[in-house]
């Protein structure tokens, strides 16, 4: 990618007060490094969610093993994506996970998440006891640009400044304060893959 070529616009000023500016460079570093990597690059942004019936422990233990669970699956199907979490919790009692993919875009051009929901429920019942075969818990979030939704992820064009800034939005709203502080001491707020 072109240095002089910036991915986010100018103008995308960040208030440290309203965004973790820790959670928002690691987004970036993650984005721009797929970009670099790939001319396209699919971005889905999914909601993890407990089921309302559980009162679900207060580590990330449970998420943490879908999320390696779930990384490993998608390492030996050849599709291996940088990711960033994010932990929050607002009315619930229980938390829920913001989690964005980034995948090469060429390899993958539509996102399923009928495995992630299976290996979500594997992980409750590891981790939580919890049994039942209950669907939805894993929401993909969905996305309109320009008019034209985008449910299944938003394909990125190395080229596409305006939808490269589109998706640097969705990395600010993963970034918010708001919804977040409330993890007990030593637990982790969010976490993202290695570069």
């Amino acid at each position: 990618m072109d240095s002089n070529n910036s991915v986010f616009s100018a103008d995308m000023v960040i208030n440290s007060e309203e965004y973790r500016l820790d959670i928002w460079h690691k987004f970036q570093e993650r984005f721009i490094a797929m970009l670099q990597s790939h001319s396209q690059v699919l971005v889905v942004r999914l909601l993890v969610r407990f089921p309302e019936e559980i009162i679900a422990q207060a580590d990330n233990r449970c998420f943490q093993h879908w999320m390696e669970s779930y990384r490993r699956d998608l390492d030996r199907n050849r599709l291996t994506p940088h990711y960033l979490w994010v932990r929050e919790q607002h009315r619930s009692w229980n938390v829920h996970y913001h989690v964005v993919l980034f995948f090469n875009g060429n390899a993958m051009r539509y996102f399923r998440k009928e495995r992630a929901e299976e290996l979500w429920g594997q992980a409750l019942q590891r981790e939580e006891g919890y049994t039942s075969s209950k669907s939805g818990l894993i929401e993909v979030c969905p996305a309109e640009y320009r008019g034209i939704p985008m449910n299944q992820g938003i394909c990125v064009l190395r080229s596409d400044g305006a939808l490269q800034n589109y998706v640097g939005e969705l990395g600010l709203y993963l970034a918010k304060t708001f919804t977040k502080g409330s993890a007990p001491c030593r637990i982790r707020e969010f976490g993202c893959s290695l570069l």
